[in-house]
């Protein structure tokens, strides 16, 4: 097993090698050292991320890792995740981060995934993931959805919200959102790369803001989740 290799510049992980000179996938332990204290931007979008484990040396000042998972130095935001995370374990979280399940793997056949209960934000594309079959539960304690946080592509996405959190134009990611979100690059898109609405369904509370949403955008509500919104 080979570890990930970092190319760090004045603190700033620059390139993340994840592939052997063959190309072939390098398993084993994505390490943080106390050096490291940001990514750049096309080191953050490379990291898929694929890695067995995640750690991060404990005199870090800027991360901190648990249950194989990426997270802020205060333990309050989920910056990645890898194959072997644990996020249930994470009783302090409040924000999901841009990219924390972004998944690179094509191959995938399902995932399903509860947020921890405790979570108040979903960051720009906090689950960024590719996968044939998708479910995500989202918890009463998230109050807000950001710009393509979930932006999957799957032939069967399903949402449950169980509370009624204010989402941001463009949560979903279809071309329908694309030209009310007031984001050029999301609107000029390929069409390939944008996710069609008639592969995702959503469970939410039956007139609240997240049933709304879904009636002006043609995302299909499958059934309803407790009380009506008020």
């Amino acid at each position: 097993m080979k570890n990930y290799e970092l190319t760090i510049e004045d603190g700033v992980i620059t390139w993340v090698e994840d592939i052997d000179a063959n190309g072939n996938p390098i398993p084993g332990v994505l390490y943080i050292p106390k050096e490291a204290v940001d990514f750049s931007t096309d080191a953050w979008v490379h990291l898929g991320c694929e890695a067995d484990a995640i750690v991060v040396h404990k005199d870090n000042p800027s991360f901190s890792s648990a249950h194989s998972c990426l997270l802020t130095k205060d333990g309050k935001k989920l910056l990645k995740t890898c194959k072997n995370s644990d996020v249930s374990q994470l009783k302090d979280l409040q924000t999901v981060g841009r990219d924390a399940f972004q998944s690179l793997n094509a191959e995938r056949v399902e995932f399903v995934l509860r947020i921890p209960d405790g979570v108040e934000v979903l960051d720009y594309r906090a689950c960024a993931i590719s996968a044939d079959r998708v479910e995500i539960i989202v918890p009463a304690s998230v109050v807000q959805v950001d710009l393509l946080a979930f932006m999957i592509h799957s032939r069967h996405t399903h949402i449950i919200f169980e509370g009624d959190p204010h989402l941001q134009i463009g949560t979903f990611g279809t071309a329908a959102e694309a030209q009310h979100s007031g984001f050029d690059a999301y609107r000029k898109m390929p069409a390939v790369l944008y996710p069609k609405a008639e592969n995702i369904a959503v469970t939410c509370l039956p007139g609240g803001r997240v049933s709304r949403y879904c009636n002006e955008y043609g995302i299909t509500e499958v059934f309803n989740y407790g009380k009506e919104s008020d």
